[in-house]
């Protein structure tokens, strides 16, 4: 038993090695992530205010940490989000490599290692309590994979405390698991009842602290990952071994289409399993033989450009972004400081990095916005309206919202603020310019 696991034991390690060293690359000589901006003022909250259910300086006043991640912002105020963010792509990469290792055994070599270097990328997204999630959800395979059901139900729970979607994601698999392997149900009860229960626990946490947000998704979205399912079951069909994969590819499908019916906080973010399908291809087309092998190098390439295309996005928008600086934001700070009645807030026009949502409620000015999508809807739903719109509709909406100040950067911004920015530069907004600065 000791000669078959050393091997294993070893390019486990060595695929969270290279997976961390990537990662270290990207975190500390890469841009911030898309996302960064949201933990790291969720971090600092944390830090000032410990776990605070309400925060009043974002969208007019929202709940957080409790219906996103309960243990992130604790290990991130404790570790630090970049050395936070470098752990979890290690340990998932291990768990990764282990898991696809005990159950396809060498088959699953080059997927294990497409997953060290691809996963690596997630921290150009900033979805880092998602990655945090993520590598939970694989140690909890991994526990299931060895006969213990408490450690697995620990690690559950976990995962549902550091990401309910990553959570998702794991009943998902497990629920693949279960059908491709229904001849075995019964080892699968007592996992079952746990996934359930902490669903369960989950849907309660939403029901108490709603907050009537909903997240996008768009049909090109809907489509890339609608092909991707499809063309993942249609590759595992008939193929000896690959069932539950076959069967979460099917899954997976369903999750897609009901996500995209009904409209919630989850939306787009159901597809997230796109940061890893390009190993879950590989793995798809090892157990086939990678026969036909024109199709099979038509499936990767498809799978690549699915996986790949939101992180060069990242990369693209968040490089040299002035707003990034806290200085950029001083004079603007100092102004409103001197200015703002503690019965009004600030509108800040959204910049691609996010970070007014950083840097202005840090120095304690309550913003109308902030960084998470998915509090912009229904509530400011005029921004993201396909029409644009002008001046009276844009007061209208800064009244309802109590905002006295807006704040207009140079800095480029987000897709959500084009018609935004280009009303207040046209002079056709109805305000008055009270300062302006050089960055």
């Amino acid at each position: 038993m000791h000669a078959r696991t050393t091997p294993l034991a070893r390019e486990a390690v060595l695929c969270a090695a290279a997976a961390a060293f990537l990662a270290s690359l990207l975190v500390w000589l890469g841009p911030p992530g898309t996302d960064f901006a949201a933990h790291a003022y969720q971090r600092t909250a944390f830090l000032q205010h410990g776990f605070a259910l309400w925060n009043n300086f974002w969208y007019a006043g929202r709940y957080s940490f409790v219906t996103y991640s309960l243990i992130y912002y604790p290990l991130a105020a404790l570790i630090g989000i970049k050395l936070l963010a470098v752990a979890t792509v290690s340990i998932a990469a291990l768990a990764f490599a282990v898991v696809l290792g005990r159950e396809w055994g060498p088959t699953a070599r080059w997927s294990s290692w497409t997953f060290a270097v691809v996963w690596a990328g997630v921290v150009l997204s900033g979805a880092f309590p998602f990655a945090l999630g993520a590598a939970l959800a694989l140690l909890a395979i991994w526990a299931l994979q060895t006969g213990s059901r408490w450690k697995f139900g620990a690690l559950a729970a976990l995962t549902a405390a550091a990401s309910p979607l990553a959570f998702l994601l794991l009943a998902l698999v497990l629920a693949g698991i279960g059908v491709g392997r229904w001849r075995e149900g019964r080892k699968l009860l007592v996992p079952a009842a746990i996934i359930v229960a902490m669903g369960g626990t989950e849907a309660v946490l939403w029901r108490l602290f709603a907050d009537g947000g909903r997240y996008p998704f768009s049909w090109e979205e809907l489509l890339a990952g609608c092909v991707f399912c499809l063309l993942g079951a249609a590759l595992t069909w008939r193929v000896e071994g690959a069932r539950p994969l076959r069967w979460l590819f099917v899954l997976y499908l369903g999750a897609n289409l009901a996500a995209f019916a009904i409209p919630s906080s989850l939306g787009e973010n159901v597809d997230r399993l796109r940061y890893v399908a390009v190993p879950v291809a590989v793995l798809a087309l090892s157990l086939r033989h990678w026969r036909p092998l024109p199709v099979a190098v038509v499936s990767l390439g498809l799978a690549a450009s699915w996986n790949l295309t939101p992180l060069a996005f990242s990369l693209v928008n968040t490089s040299q972004d002035p707003a990034s600086a806290q200085a950029y934001w001083h004079p603007a700070i100092a102004y409103l400081h001197r200015h703002l009645s503690p019965s009004y807030r600030v509108e800040a026009v959204d910049t691609a990095g996010h970070w007014d949502a950083v840097y202005l409620p840090r120095a304690g000015i309550p913003l109308a916005r902030g960084w998470f999508r998915q509090n912009d809807y229904p509530q400011n739903r005029l921004l993201y309206s396909d029409d644009g719109f002008g001046q009276t509709a844009y007061l209208r909406w800064l009244r309802s919202l109590g905002v006295r100040y807006v704040v207009l950067t140079d800095a480029p911004p987000d897709y959500s603020a084009r018609d935004e920015a280009k009303l207040l530069k046209s002079g056709k907004s109805g305000l008055t310019t009270v300062l302006r600065t050089s960055a």
